[in-house]
């Protein structure tokens, strides 16, 4: 064995580049299964900037099925939701930069066509006034009625000079399969809908809706409604309730039963009506009780966590302790539900489709990015991964080149006695160890939403910097999912103290272990992350810089500038405004930064309707005028979340090299 360079932590040489990691194809997502295998979007050549609807058979070849001159996204509350859906040999998108829905007809091998043969037909229309105020998601087909239902985002109130969220539409509406047009208006009575279901026989519609100040992880409904002969809803009615909660992923199985997760016992539990009570009191009963989340939070639509199978029994994916788990559920004779363990280890599982013979779901592990996996019921064991790669070496070569660093997942105490979470990643390289007698760097990552979570798959851009020399701590601080409604509300209204208190609580139980040097630890994240990057600073001096990417510097200009679906978020997270006004304030670093002294690197998409570029200039301007060493960095053409491979390669590079600098890191 070969001895290992010793040099100092947070410099060593690394084969993981910022465009190596950068430029993959991990980012798999809205599977939907066909008669030959799986449909679904990955971005194109590596590039999360362009997407396409790609076709992977059950033989594991893949081919590209839209042309080229499309980028298949929804912006439906700006994050998106499923753009597409598949039916027979036809193929109906939704165009990025339009937001039109188009029509294709697809080969019924699914082999890949010439752009120059590849026709499409524009359903929904397209004129300069109304270029992506329309938008749409969360696509199905109504063949008894010759039409597609979806999610419909209209902007058409909306003044571009002085934007104002209420003015943003959100319907459930119907789309003639001949005819096209903008969508007839089914259902309107919400501030937000999604997740439109049919039945079997095509005569009852379930979907979910909810209204401000909820998002739709706080309190939902599940309503249903059969046609009348003209196509519109009747009989509307909703899922009884025994309390508030989250109502979510309502799915029919073949005999007409209904399906839905809610966390009623404090989890994400899987429910069922029986078709007898969707008649009468459409009272629901627990599948399989269990501390388990059964699916994360619902930023994007068209999630689906588990699967009715046509022998009854459901295929389900959930989560606990931040492992990921696959179980098939079977009704006993004895009346009750029983759980086989199909698969764990994983860092996540989504996306679950298919037949009772073959489901298809993406899923990532310890060791492997997120891919398309294949599972035959019949077989009761998972063939091999159907991954796809777009790297010059694959996953497993880098671990074999450089090593990877393996996550430790811990629970802590933190303040008023409270626990709190993170996976804490040791620095590793194959070829290097650090100086005798000193201690790593280390990097403490905060995710968003606040409501996002620490996940234990592999991430490359989080082995980029163990790769490095530095370690890592991903904290799942109070209010992160997959760990109960309980834990995941206990942020409201302390966001700004208690995820504060849970990350410094994180670093200071690595300190005491004697893992990290404590002069050297920095902090990072984005979005709401990037905020408690910029309050962390603000309140604690335990971090010697920090970088946030697209976060919120002022809490009070943030209502007035958000997009719709956030726009009363910091009602839960904080307290209503103007009556809370004061902790807005208090809570918003652009009015501590007289408390800021450490350097602060600021990463910001001009394009981003959810976290405006006005929070990262206000802050950067006030610091610079209090002599503090920030750096600003905007993006042309970026949004929530950079997607252009040249931009996601300068924001990492220029990281490293301010924590270098800030941290004096020598080799």
């Amino acid at each position: 064995m070969t001895e290992k360079l010793k040099q100092g932590y947070g410099c060593w040489a690394s084969p993981l580049s910022a465009q190596s990691v950068s430029l993959d194809s991990g980012d798999i997502n809205f599977l939907r299964a066909d008669s030959s295998g799986v449909c679904f979007i990955n971005s194109v050549d590596g590039e999360k900037d362009k997407q396409a609807v790609w076709h992977m058979s059950s033989k594991g070849e893949l081919n590209r099925l839209t042309p080229k001159r499309f980028n298949v996204r929804s912006r439906v509350h700006e994050y998106g939701g499923v753009p597409f859906c598949v039916d027979g040999n036809t193929l109906w998108f939704c165009n990025l930069s339009d937001q039109a829905i188009y029509k294709q007809d697809l080969p019924s091998d699914r082999l890949p066509q010439s752009d120059a043969v590849t026709e499409t037909k524009q359903l929904t229309p397209v004129q300069p006034a109304l270029a992506a105020k329309l938008r749409y998601a969360d696509f199905l087909i109504d063949h008894r009625l010759n039409r597609l239902i979806c999610v419909r985002e209209d902007h058409r109130l909306v003044d571009p000079s002085d934007f104002d969220a209420n003015c943003v539409v959100n319907n459930l509406v119907s789309i003639n399969l001949e005819s096209g047009g903008e969508g007839q208006i089914l259902y309107a009575d919400s501030d937000f809908v999604s997740s439109p279901r049919l039945s079997p026989d095509g005569k009852t519609l379930v979907w979910q809706t909810w209204s401000h100040p909820n998002m739709p992880w706080d309190n939902t409904e599940i309503r249903i409604a059969n046609f009348d002969d003209q196509g519109n809803l009747t009989n509307i009615k909703q899922i009884q309730q025994p309390k508030p909660g989250s109502l979510i992923q309502p799915l029919f199985d073949k005999w007409g039963q209904l399906y839905f997760i809610a966390d009623w016992s404090d989890w994400w539990n899987l429910y069922r009506i029986s078709t007898k009570e969707l008649e009468t009191t459409c009272k629901a009963e627990a599948v399989y009780p269990l501390p388990a989340d059964f699916a994360p939070p619902q930023w994007l639509l068209g999630h689906r966590n588990y699967i009715p199978l046509d022998d009854g029994s459901i295929l389900a994916s959930f989560t606990q302790n931040s492992q990921w788990q696959l179980g098939l559920l079977r009704y006993s004779s004895s009346g009750t539900w029983k759980m086989q363990n199909i698969a764990d280890g994983y860092g996540q599982i989504e996306n679950l489709c298919g037949s009772n013979e073959t489901i298809f779901f993406s899923a990532a592990t310890a060791t492997q990015e997120n891919a398309i996996h294949c599972l035959r019921l019949e077989e009761k064991t998972l063939p091999a991964d159907m991954t796809i790669k777009r790297m010059s070496l694959s996953e497993d070569s880098y671990a074999e080149i450089c090593g990877f660093s393996s996550a430790t997942t811990i629970c802590f105490k933190t303040a008023n006695n409270e626990l709190a979470y993170g996976n804490y990643y040791p620095p590793r390289n194959s070829l290097y160890t650090g100086l005798a007698d000193s201690l790593p760097p280390l990097i403490v990552s905060v995710h968003g939403g606040p409501t996002s979570s620490a996940k234990t798959s592999l991430n490359l851009k989080l082995q980029y910097w163990t790769n490095r020399g530095f370690a890592v701590i991903d904290v799942n601080h109070r209010g992160s999912s997959g760990f109960g409604r309980e834990f995941r509300q206990s942020l409201y209204p302390n966001w700004g103290l208690f995820d504060l208190q849970d990350i410094e609580f994180a670093v200071r139980h690595l300190i005491l272990e004697g893992l990290v040097d404590p002069e050297k630890v920095v902090i990072r994240g984005g979005s709401a992350g990037g905020y408690s990057v910029m309050a962390a600073l603000s309140e604690s001096d335990l971090f010697a810089a920090g970088a946030s990417y697209y976060g919120i510097s002022d809490l009070e200009v943030l209502t007035q500038g958000t997009h719709k679906f956030e726009s009363r978020y910091l009602d839960q997270l904080i307290g209503p405004y103007p009556e809370a006004r004061d902790i807005y304030i208090s809570r918003s670093p652009i009015y501590n930064i007289d408390k800021i002294n450490a350097p602060l690197l600021l990463l910001q998409g001009l394009e981003d309707k959810v976290v405006p570029p006005d929070q990262a200039e206000g802050i950067s301007k006030k610091l610079k005028s209090n002599g503090v060493d920030v750096r600003y960095i905007a993006f042309e053409g970026e949004g929530h979340g950079f997607r252009q491979l040249q931009n996601q390669v300068l924001a990492l590079e220029t990281e490293l090299s301010f924590y270098q600098e800030a941290l004096r890191l020598k080799p």
